[in-house]
């Protein structure tokens, strides 16, 4: 499946999430300030290393996480396609040997 049509404009329900891209967009600057504070303010003892360090771990987590929720319909479509399974469902259920018998026995219970 494309998300380009015969016109060649992006299908409007696939675009991405705005809460989570605003959320990925402050989280990410924030996480990024701040864990170049804690590298700006290392002095050889390598406690603000460490805490830069986990601070932009975390913020990268956290980014990531974000990103996937933002753009989740776009790289995932497939999972929001409407009632995908359930067409194949009601064939299969329609077609169905115990159906049929079921069809059959009504029929001969009418007679």
């Amino acid at each position: 499946m494309s998300i380009f049509p015969k016109s060649k404009v992006p299908q409007f329900k696939l675009r991405p999430d705005p809460i989570a891209t605003v959320l990925f967009i402050l989280v990410f600057i924030s996480g990024l300030l701040i864990s170049l504070s804690f590298f700006k303010a290392e002095d050889g003892s390598g406690v603000y290393f460490q805490k830069g360090l986990i601070s932009s771990i975390f913020t990268g987590l956290i980014s990531l996480c974000l990103l996937f929720a933002a753009t989740s319909k776009l790289l995932f479509s497939h999972l929001w396609k409407k009632n995908s399974s359930h067409d194949r469902h009601r064939m299969h259920s329609k077609n169905h040997p115990m159906e049929k018998e079921k069809a059959f026995k009504e029929k001969i219970r009418q007679k």
